[in-house]
C-alpha cells in the first residue's frame, strides 16, 4: 500500500488555543478591561489621564470615554467594551458598572470551571440568575410621576446623583436644574429625545456657573449685514449649503475678451444673474437666511436694503439643527428654492453683545428644541461639564419615559445578592452554586464603591447586608462612611440603568464563556514554509528577518 502524506485539516499558519486555556485567556482579557475603569466608579472615583497621538491631554472618569480612547486590541476585551457601549445608547449611564460586573461574573465562572463545572452549566445558571435579578429590581423599584412637584424633585435628585463625581460638586445642583429644564422643554407625550432635541454649545474662558439652557436654538453667529433687524417676529427661514452666484460651467474654461467694454459687460451680466437669484429668494417670503458659505457683497447689499437677515457662515451641523427645528430644507441649488422650502419659528433675535454674537431661534414650529450653552474656564473644565450634563440628561430621560427609580449607593445590588442567595437552594444541581456565585459577583459593585471611597470593604459590606433585613433602600454614604436610607438621602438612579447593566454584563460574560477555541493567524515571519530567499527582494537589499524570530 502506498504511503500517504499527512492530512492537513487546519491552516498551519494559524495558532490555536482551545478548551479551558482559551476560556481562561479571554477571561483574563476581560478582567484587564475592568481593572482600567474600576477605580473611576462612584462619587469618589479617581480620574484617568488620556494622552492621544498628538499629545492632547484629557482627564476624565467617564467609563465610555476611557474605553473609547484607550485603544483595546484583544478581541475578547473588545466584546466586553462593545456590549457595555449599548448602555450608552439605551440608558446613557452605567457603562462602568456593566464592565465591572462582567469581569466579576467571569472571575466567578473561572473558579467554578476550575472546580469541574462545565461552562454550559454556568451559562444556564447565569441566565436563571439574571431573570431572577431583573424580577427583584422591578419589584423594588419606586414609581415616579414627573409631572408632580414631588416627581420633578426626584428628577433633580437623579440628575445630581449622576453628576456627582464627574463635575465640581459646587455646581451639581445648578447643572441638575438645567438638565431637568431642558427635558421639560422637549418632552412630548412622555417621550424625551435628548439625542436630537438637545443641542450643546461649548464656550471657553467663562465660569461654569454661567452655563444656561435656552428654549430653542442658540447659534454662535451674528448677522453679516449691518442693517439686519435685531428681532424678527414669525421669521421665514431659508438655509443654503451653496454659494449664491452666477451659473458656472462644469468644466474649467477660459474666456477671452477683446476689449474692456466687453469684460465689463460680462461682469455686469454676472452681477445681474446673482441679483436675479437674490430676487427669487426674496420673492419666496424669506426674511432670515442661514448659509454655510459666504454671501457675495452684491447679494448681501440687495438683502440689506430689504431688511433680510443674513448670517455669517455657519457649520453644517448647525444648519441641520435649524432645519430639524424649523422644518426648513437645506438648499443646495439657490435657483430651485420655493416657498415650500422655508422653515418657520415664533421669533428670531440676535445679541451682538455676546462673544462673536449670538442668534436665537425661539418657538420653532417643526420640533421642540433646547440648547444648553456649556461654559468653562478651560477645555478640560468644559469637557467634564459637557460629559456630566449628557449623562444626566439621559438619566432624566429614562425616568420620564419609564416612571421608575431605585435607591443608589449599592442598595439595589445588595438587595439582589441577598435575594439570589435565598433563591439558590430552590434550584437543583450545580446551578445552585452558579447562582450563589452570581450573587457574589453582583456585590462587587457596592464593594467597589466602598473601596473607591477609602472605606473598610468587609465591615461595610456586612453592615449593608444586615441593614437590608429592615430597610430595602439601605446604601453606603461614601462621604460619611455610614449606612443610610439612600432614598431619603436623595441618591436615586433610573431603574433602566440597573436593568440594562445587569443584562449587558450577563450577556457579555455568556459570550466569553461560549468561546472554547481561538484561531489566530500568525505573522508572515512565523510561517515555516516561507524561505528567506523568496523574501529577499522585498527588503531592497536589506537582510531578511529570521523566520523563527518571535515578537
Amino acid at each position: 500500500m502506498a504511503k500517504t502524506g499527512p492530512i492537513i485539516v487546519l491552516d498551519p499558519g494559524k495558532e490555536r488555543t482551545k478548551g479551558k486555556e482559551a476560556i481562561f485567556m479571554n477571561i483574563t482579557a476581560a478582567k484587564a478591561v475592568a481593572s482600567l475603569v474600576q477605580s473611576t466608579l462612584g462619587p469618589k472615583g479617581m480620574d484617568k489621564m488620556l494622552i492621544n497621538k498628538l499629545g492632547m491631554v484629557s482627564m476624565t472618569n467617564d467609563g465610555v470615554t476611557i474605553l473609547k480612547d484607550i485603544g483595546i486590541e484583544h478581541p475578547a476585551a473588545k466584546m466586553i467594551v462593545e456590549v457595555s457601549k449599548t448602555l450608552e445608547s439605551t440608558a446613557g449611564d452605567g457603562t462602568t458598572s456593566s464592565v465591572i460586573l462582567s469581569a466579576a461574573l467571569l472571575d466567578k465562572a473561572e473558579k467554578l470551571i476550575k472546580k469541574g463545572i462545565h461552562p454550559t452549566v454556568i451559562v444556564k445558571g447565569f441566565k436563571t440568575a439574571e431573570d431572577k435579578a431583573l424580577e427583584i429590581l422591578n419589584d423594588r423599584a419606586i414609581s415616579v410621576n414627573f409631572k408632580t412637584p414631588e416627581g420633578r424633585a426626584i428628577l433633580k435628585k437623579a440628575a445630581m446623583t449622576s453628576i456627582t463625581g464627574k463635575a465640581p460638586d459646587v455646581h451639581k445642583e445648578m447643572l441638575a436644574d438645567i438638565c431637568v429644564k431642558a427635558t421639560e422643554i422637549i418632552e412630548k407625550d412622555g417621550f424625551v429625545d435628548v439625542r436630537s432635541d438637545v443641542i450643546s454649545i461649548v464656550e471657553l474662558n467663562k465660569k461654569i456657573e454661567e452655563t444656561e439652557v435656552i428654549e430653542g436654538i442658540a447659534l454662535s453667529t451674528n448677522s453679516l449685514n449691518k442693517k439686519a433687524p435685531k428681532i424678527i417676529q414669525n421669521p421665514k427661514i431659508a438655509i443654503f449649503d451653496a454659494e449664491i452666484e452666477a451659473h458656472k460651467t462644469k468644466a474649467k474654461s477660459k474666456m477671452v475678451v477683446g476689449s474692456p467694454e466687453e469684460r465689463n459687460q460680462i461682469i455686469e451680466n454676472e452681477h445681474q444673474n446673482m441679483l436675479d437669484i437674490a430676487k427669487q429668494i426674496a420673492d419666496t417670503g424669506a426674511n432670515v437666511i442661514f448659509s454655510t458659505k459666504m454671501v457675495k457683497p452684491i447679494v448681501l447689499e440687495y438683502f440689506d436694503k430689504r431688511g433680510i437677515y443674513v448670517s455669517r457662515p455657519i457649520e453644517e451641523k448647525d444648519a441641520e439643527h435649524v432645519s430639524y427645528a424649523t422644518g426648513a430644507k437645506v438648499i443646495r441649488n439657490p435657483r430651485e428654492i420655493s416657498a415650500q422650502d422655508l422653515g418657520e419659528a415664533g421669533l428670531m433675535e440676535q445679541d451682538p453683545r455676546a462673544d462673536g454674537g449670538k442668534t436665537f431661534i425661539r418657538d420653532s414650529k417643526k420640533s421642540k428644541v433646547a440648547t444648553i450653552i456649556i461654559r468653562g474656564e478651560t477645555l478640560q473644565h468644559a469637557d467634564s461639564v459637557d460629559t456630566s450634563v449628557d449623562d444626566a440628561l439621559w438619566v432624566v430621560k429614562s425616568i420620564i419615559e419609564d416612571g421608575k427609580v431605585m435607591a443608589g449607593g449599592g442598595a439595589p445590588e445588595i438587595e439582589v445578592a441577598l435575594a439570589l442567595r435565598a433563591f439558590a437552594p430552590t434550584v437543583d444541581g450545580y446551578e445552585q452554586r452558579v447562582i450563589s456565585a452570581y450573587a457574589d459577583a453582583v456585590e462587587e459593585i457596592p464593594k467597589t464603591l466602598i473601596r473607591n471611597g477609602g472605606l473598610d470593604v468587609i465591615d461595610l459590606t456586612l453592615a449593608l447586608r444586615t441593614a437590608h433585613l429592615k430597610d430595602k433602600n439601605a446604601g453606603v454614604n461614601v462621604f460619611s462612611g455610614k449606612i443610610v436610607d439612600m432614598e431619603k438621602e436623595g441618591v436615586v438612579e433610573p431603574l433602566r440603568v440597573k436593568i440594562n447593566s445587569i443584562k449587558s454584563a450577563t450577556e457579555a460574560a455568556i459570550m466569553i464563556l461560549r468561546i472554547d477555541d481561538v484561531l489566530r493567524a500568525k505573522h508572515i515571519r512565523e510561517v515555516p514554509d516561507v524561505k528567506p530567499e523568496h523574501m529577499a527582494t522585498s527588503y531592497s537589499g536589506m537582510a531578511p528577518p529570521q523566520l523563527n524570530e518571535r515578537r
